[in-house]
């Protein structure tokens, strides 16, 4: 599962920046899916690794990020779906308003996710 929300997440990246159709809200959406997703593996292998200490709370808010970053990406999905299909605008733009408030809540996620590294005990 792990590899194929991988190639997935590759993929979506690989449309976009292969896609002369692609807007800057598509770019900046690939963007957060990317940048999130990396600091979210590297959380989980840093918590695996004991470099954040292992936590319920750290486990918790690792779990958290890694679940909201595969629901943005499914959600991409299916509005790129939307795009390739070329469905009704309405149904286009409702599924961009469905990726964006999924997106926003990343960045909160992120936050929690780095401070894990500046908690008492942790190795830097």
């Amino acid at each position: 599962m792990r590899s194929l929300h991988r190639f997935t997440s590759i993929s979506l990246i690989a449309i976009c920046l292969f896609v002369a159709a692609c807007t800057s809200w598509e770019r900046s959406a690939f963007q957060t899916l990317s940048a999130s997703k990396a600091v979210i593996d590297t959380a989980q292998a840093d918590y695996e690794s004991g470099k954040i200490t292992p936590t319920p709370q750290a486990y918790a808010e690792i779990n958290a990020a890694k679940q909201v970053q595969i629901d943005a990406v499914n959600a991409m999905l299916i509005y790129e779906n939307y795009k390739a299909q070329k469905a009704f605008s309405g149904d286009l733009a409702a599924q961009q308003q469905a990726v964006s408030a999924i997106l926003v809540k990343l960045p909160q996620l992120i936050a929690q996710i780095k401070a894990l590294y500046t908690a008492k005990g942790n190795k830097q």
